[in-house]
């Protein structure tokens, strides 16, 4: 076999992974973007409609985590150094768990109402979202990796909300909310959320660390 074959058998798996990469920030967007409408909907038959179809897209973001693992296992070539392929495909997989996880409490709490900060964080989520699948979506034909620049700095200003957002809305629940059942009910969803967009953020670090090594 000569050295063009056998280059020919090895980039083609290379290639795959780009395309799987926007698959996975795809259903992020798609998750997210369900998220924010369950915390918009008021009725609570449509609320467990929008949590069925969120898990629809969580079991199709794993099957897109699957195949990136398959790939990654299967494949001499990768598109970054392995460790951060490695990386990047579980953090992609970390957002939308917790985003199903954020949707389960609300199913199982059987929460009537939500505070507005709910849909503030969840609609950050969503916009951090959309960032990621901006970077995704282009990475493959990036010649300047300072254009992502702004969606890095984006992901990290929308964590940073989402944090002090946080922070503020947990004292408040503490100090005002007598019934301690909704106070669990409550704290519990909030941290999910806390967690998905913590995810988003090591999303950006993994974008990072893949440019400053291949800059």
């Amino acid at each position: 076999m000569n050295l063009d074959r056998i280059f020919g058998f090895l980039v083609p798996k290379n290639r795959k992974f780009f395309p799987l990469f926007k698959q996975s920030a795809e259903a992020l967007v798609e998750g997210s973007g369900l998220l924010v409408k369950l915390f918009e909907e008021e009725d609570v038959e449509k609320r467990d409609v929008i949590i069925k179809e969120i898990k629809k897209v969580e079991k199709k973001a794993d099957e897109i985590t699957r195949h990136l693992s398959d790939e990654l296992n299967g494949t001499f070539i990768t598109p970054f150094d392995r460790e951060d392929v490695h990386d990047l495909i579980n953090s992609l997989d970390d957002v939308i768990d917790y985003i199903d996880a954020a949707a389960k409490r609300v199913y199982f709490y059987k929460v009537h109402s939500f505070p507005p900060e709910f849909v503030k964080i969840a609609c950050l989520i969503h916009n951090a979202n959309l960032e990621i699948l901006s970077v995704l979506s282009n990475i493959k034909h990036a010649s300047d990796f300072s254009k992502f620049q702004e969606s890095y700095q984006k992901i990290d200003r929308y964590e940073t909300e989402v944090d002090d957002i946080y922070q503020h809305f947990l004292a408040n629940l503490f100090d005002f909310e007598s019934n301690a059942v909704e106070l669990i009910k409550k704290r519990d969803i909030l941290m999910a959320l806390e967690k998905a967009i913590d995810r988003c953020d090591d999303v950006r670090k993994v974008f990072s660390t893949i440019m400053v090594k291949l800059s």
